[in-house]
C-alpha cells in the first residue's frame, strides 16, 4: 500500500512537471511567435562598392553615421574566428546560446570580490545584445538569455557568426570585423597575423577605451591577454606568442579608400538597397590615375578639372574611371562627373565624318582636297592656326586636324544623315536649340556628347567596329549592341587606324612613339573658346579618353587637346599592362595607296565622280506651298512620298527624323497640330529634297484653300 500510494506521487508530480513544462513551452512559442528576431540593425549596413578584385573603392557610411560592414565568417581568416571562439566562449559550438557553467563562473566571482570579474555572456548573447541594445541591468541580462536561445532556435551557429562579425563594434564609428581590417590593417579580414587575429578578438570588449591609435599602451596590454591565455590553451606556439608580442600596434585609423567616387555614386543610386556592387574597376589602376592627375590643380589653375576613362577592348569592361581631378576639391567643382557632362566634343568626331565617308566611297585617304576657305556665302569654318595648307590628302587633312576640309566632307556626306547615322549606332548627338537642325558645324564641334559616350565610340573604332555599352560590374551580362551592324567596313578601320597612329604627338612624346612596337592611335580636340581639351587614343588592348577643363564651362587660356590633354592620355597608356601579344595592326601603310582614279580629286558634287544617278531625287507628295486642314489628317495621316533617289531615304519634320521603314519610298506622317512645317527627305548619297507646308485648324473665310489630296497609298516604294 505504501508503495502504491508512492507510486501515485511520483505519477502526479511528474504529470504537474509535464504539465508545466508544456505551459512554459506554449508561452516560450507565444513570446517567440510575438517577439520575433530584430534584424533591423542587421540590414542597415554600409553599400560597399568595390573593384574586380573585391577591394574596396569606395565606402558608404549608414543612416546613422557608422561603417558596418557586411562580413561573413567564409571571407575571414579562421585564425580570428579560432581565437574569438577560444577567448569569448569555448563551448560555443555546443551550448544552446546560454552556458551555464560560464553564468555560473561569473556569479559566484562577482559575489567574491564584490564586482564583475569576467563576463557570463556566450557570443549568441552578445550577439542578442548587438541587434537590441540595452542598459546593462539584470532584466536586461535575462532578455538576453532569452534572446540567445531564441537565435540559436533560428539560426545556424555560422549566422550567429556572420551577425557577431557584421555587427561587433571596433571603436569610434568602426564596426564589423571587415571594416575593423581596413580600417586599422588596411586590407581585408581573409588574411590577419596573429597579432591582428587577438586585437581584434578583444577589441569590442571595450572599444573606446582600447583603440590602439587613442590608448596604444591599454591596447598592447588587452593583446598581450589575449595571446597568454592562448599560448595556455596551446592555441599558439611560444614562438608564434613572442612574435605577436613584438609586432606593432596600429597606430591611426586609416580612411577608408576613395576611388572612383563618381562612378560609386552612380552605381549606389541605380541599385538602391544593395550592399555590395562588384565593378571592373582595377583599384591599383584607379589610384595611380588618381594621384597622376592631382598636378593638374597646381600653377594657378584650382578651378581645372580633369576626366579620365580607361577601357578593355575586347571585353568594354571599364578599368579605370576618374569623374574629376579631386572628388572633394571645391574650386574644381570636383564632385561634378564630368564623363557625364554634356561638351563640344572639338574635332574629335573628324575619325568618324572621313570613316563613313570612305565607306561611302566619296573620298579615299589620298583624295586631293583643298584646304582654303567655303567661299559659297554660307558658313565659312576657318583653321585653328587661321592658315590654310593648299591641296592636301585627306589623310594629311585628318592627321593635322584641318578644319576646312573636314566641313567639306561633311557638307558631301550630309551633316543631317551623318547625325542619323550616329542616332542609329545608338550616339544622341544634342543640338544647340530644340528646333535644331544637325548642319557642318558638327564636324568643329557644334554638337553636345559626353565623354563615356565618346569613349564608347572610340572603342568600337578599336574593337568591333559597333557602338557597344561599356561593361561597369564585374558580373553583369554583356548587353547587347546599340550598332544593327558594322558602322564602317574593316578596310576603312584600317585606313582609319593607320592614319591616327601617325598623328603628330605632344612634345616628349614623339621619340616613344616611334620605337613604339603596339603604336597608338589617337585624337585630340578643343572646343570652341579654349573650353575643352579632349584626347581619344586605342592600341591592341585599350582605349582611353580623357577631358580636362573646367566643370564651370568657363575657357582655359592657351589650353588644347594635344598640350593638355594628349600628354595626359600617353601618360595613362604608359600606366596600362599589356594584355596579349597581337598589335594593332602595326602601322598599317594601306591609307598610303593611291586614290583609285575616280576618287582622286574632291569634289562637292556626288555626280561628278563617276557616280551617276539614274533621275534625281524627288518629292512627288505633298507639293509645294500647299495647305491642308488638321481634320482632314487627324485619323489618315499624310503620306508623304518620294521618287528615286539611292536608299535607304531618311524623312524629317522640320529637321526631327520619323521613325520610317527606310527602304520603302514612302512615310505616314499624322500632325497632331497646325503650323508651318519643313518636310525634308535624304537619300544615301546626301542629296535633299524640300516642301513647305502649312496645316491650318480650320479653313479661312474668304478665298479658296489650296488643298492636295490626301489619298494614301500605303504600298508606295
Amino acid at each position: 500500500m505504501p508503495g502504491r500510494v508512492q507510486f501515485y506521487k511520483v505519477r502526479r508530480v511528474a504529470g504537474a512537471s509535464i504539465a508545466v513544462l508544456a505551459l512554459l513551452a506554449v508561452i516560450l512559442y507565444g513570446l517567440d511567435r510575438a517577439f520575433p528576431p530584430d534584424l533591423a540593425r542587421l540590414s542597415q549596413v554600409s553599400a560597399v562598392v568595390e573593384g574586380e578584385n573585391a577591394r574596396p573603392l569606395r565606402v558608404f557610411s549608414t543612416a546613422d553615421g557608422l561603417l558596418r560592414l557586411k562580413t561573413n565568417v567564409a571571407d575571414i581568416d579562421p585564425t580570428y574566428i579560432r581565437f574569438l571562439k577560444s577567448y569569448e566562449d569555448r563551448r560555443f559550438d555546443h551550448h544552446i546560446g546560454v552556458d551555464p557553467a560560464a553564468l555560473m563562473r561569473a556569479m559566484w566571482q562577482w559575489v567574491r570580490a564584490g564586482h564583475v570579474v569576467s563576463g557570463g555572456s556566450t557570443l549568441t548573447m552578445q550577439v542578442a545584445r548587438l541587434l537590441e541594445p540595452r542598459d546593462r541591468t539584470v532584466l536586461s541580462k535575462a532578455v538576453e538569455i532569452l534572446r540567445a536561445m531564441q537565435l540559436e532556435w533560428h539560426y545556424s551557429k555560422s549566422d550567429i557568426l556572420n551577425m557577431y562579425a557584421t555587427l561587433a563594434p571596433f571603436g569610434g564609428r568602426v564596426e564589423g570585423v571587415r571594416s575593423a581590417a581596413h580600417v586599422y590593417f588596411q586590407k581585408d579580414p581573409g588574411h590577419l597575423t596573429i597579432a591582428e587575429a587577438a586585437l581584434l578578438t578583444v577589441l569590442p570588449q571595450s572599444p573606446s577605451m582600447l583603440r590602439p591609435d587613442r590608448f596604444p599602451e591599454r591596447a598592447r596590454q588587452a593583446r598581450a591577454k589575449v595571446l597568454q591565455r592562448l599560448l595556455g590553451q596551446n592555441e599558439i606556439t611560444v614562438a608564434a606568442y613572442h612574435q605577436a608580442l613584438a609586432e606593432p600596434l596600429p597606430q591611426q585609423q586609416y580612411p577608408i579608400p576613395m576611388l572612383a567616387p563618381h562612378l560609386a555614386e552612380r552605381l549606389v543610386a541605380q541599385y538602391p538597397g544593395q550592399d555590395r556592387i562588384i565593378t571592373t574597376i582595377e583599384p591599383w589602376l584607379q589610384g595611380d590615375l588618381q594621384k597622376m592627375v592631382e598636378y593638374y590643380g597646381g600653377n594657378g589653375a584650382r578651378e581645372r578639372s580633369v576626366a579620365v576613362m580607361v577601357v578593355e577592348n575586347k571585353t568594354g569592361k571599364v578599368r579605370a574611371h576618374l569623374g574629376s581631378r579631386d572628388y572633394l576639391d571645391r574650386p574644381s567643382h570636383g564632385f561634378v562627373d564630368m564623363t557625364k557632362a554634356v561638351r563640344s566634343p572639338g574635332s574629335t568626331l573628324k575619325p568618324f565624318i572621313y570613316a563613313l565617308s570612305f565607306d561611302d566611297q566619296q573620298t579615299h585617304p589620298q583624295t586631293l582636297i583643298w584646304d582654303r576657305a567655303i567661299a559659297d556665302g554660307g558658313y565659312r569654318p576657318s583653321n585653328f592656326d587661321h592658315n590654310e595648307a593648299g591641296e592636301v590628302s585627306v589623310a594629311d587633312a585628318l592627321r593635322f586636324s584641318l578644319n576646312i576640309p573636314a566641313v567639306k566632307v561633311l557638307g558631301r556626306y550630309g551633316p543631317i544623315r551623318f547625325s542619323e547615322t550616329l542616332r542609329q549606332n545608338g550616339v544622341s548627338l544634342r543640338l544647340p536649340g530644340e528646333a535644331a537642325v544637325p548642319n557642318l558645324a558638327i564636324a568643329l564641334g557644334g554638337v553636345g556628347i559626353t565623354l563615356d559616350e565618346l569613349t564608347q565610340l572610340y572603342r568600337g573604332l578599336a574593337a568591333n567596329r559597333k557602338n557597344c555599352p561599356l561593361q561597369y560590374l564585374r558580373d553583369e551580362t554583356p548587353k547587347p549592341c546599340l550598332s544593327p551592324h558594322e558602322m564602317f567596313s574593316p578596310r576603312t578601320r584600317h585606313w582609319i587606324t593607320g592614319i591616327l597612329q601617325n598623328t603628330p604627338r605632344p612634345d616628349g612624346y614623339r621619340a616613344q612613339g616611334a620605337q613604339n612596337p603596339d603604336p597608338i592611335a589617337f585624337k585630340t580636340g578643343t572646343s570652341y573658346g579654349f573650353r575643352d581639351a579632349w584626347a581619344f587614343g586605342y592600341n591592341a588592348d585599350y582605349t582611353v579618353g580623357v577631358w580636362v577643363g573646367k566643370a564651370s564651362g568657363q575657357p582655359i587660356a592657351g589650353q588644347t587637346g594635344l598640350n593638355s590633354a594628349a600628354p595626359l592620355l600617353f601618360s595613362v597608356f604608359e600606366k596600362l599592362p599589356r594584355l596579349s601579344r597581337s598589335t594593332m595592326a602595326a602601322r598599317d601603310q594601306s591609307w598610303k595607296n593611291p586614290a583609285p582614279d575616280g576618287l582622286k580629286y574632291f569634289t562637292m558634287n556626288p555626280t561628278a565622280q563617276n557616280q551617276p544617278v539614274a533621275g534625281g531625287l524627288d518629292i512627288e507628295f505633298p507639293a509645294d506651298d500647299t495647305t491642308f486642314l488638321l481634320a482632314d489628317m487627324a485619323t489618315r495621316g499624310m503620306v508623304l512620298r518620294a521618287r528615286a533617289g539611292m536608299r535607304p531615304l531618311v524623312w524629317m519634320i522640320n529637321g526631327v527624323p520619323l521613325a520610317t521603314d527606310r527602304w520603302k519610298r514612302s512615310a505616314i506622317w499624322t500632325p497632331t497640330e497646325p503650323g508651318f512645317y519643313d518636310i525634308t527627305v535624304l537619300d544615301k548619297n546626301a542629296v535633299a529634297r524640300h516642301r513647305h507646308i502649312t496645316i491650318r485648324k480650320t479653313a479661312p473665310q474668304q478665298g479658296l484653300v489650296k488643298q492636295a489630296s490626301l489619298t494614301l497609298d500605303q504600298n508606295g516604294q
